[in-house]
């Protein structure tokens, strides 16, 4: 999983994957909720290598986050073939794994 550190690394990912089922996590490492997190995404990317995993720090990479509006963490965002196809906040495993099977 990438760790983006800045807004061009971002739609580099994008236009790198057309067709493919991007999953930015937007966090912050002050953030428990996304601390708790992390380990289960870790392992989904490793569970799902069809589908591109991200990671944005929100303080590091303040663009990309404000270009996606990111107000709360963790903010998943799901891009397909460039656009952002679904979102939501939380730390919400289930939540996830039904929205990379939605998307994917």
């Amino acid at each position: 999983m990438r760790v983006l550190a800045t807004a061009a690394d971002l739609e580099k990912l994008i236009n790198e994957n057309k067709g493919r089922l991007i999953v930015v996590d937007f966090f912050a490492q002050w953030c428990g909720p996304c601390r708790n997190i992390a380990p289960k995404v870790e392992a989904l990317a490793k569970e799902i290598p069809e589908v591109e995993f991200a990671k944005v720090d929100v303080d590091q990479n303040e663009e990309a986050a404000a270009k996606y509006s990111v107000t709360a963490m963790p903010t998943f965002v799901f891009i397909k073939d460039g656009k952002e196809v679904d979102r939501f906040s939380g730390a919400n495993e289930t939540k996830l794994r039904e929205t990379i099977n939605k998307h994917k």
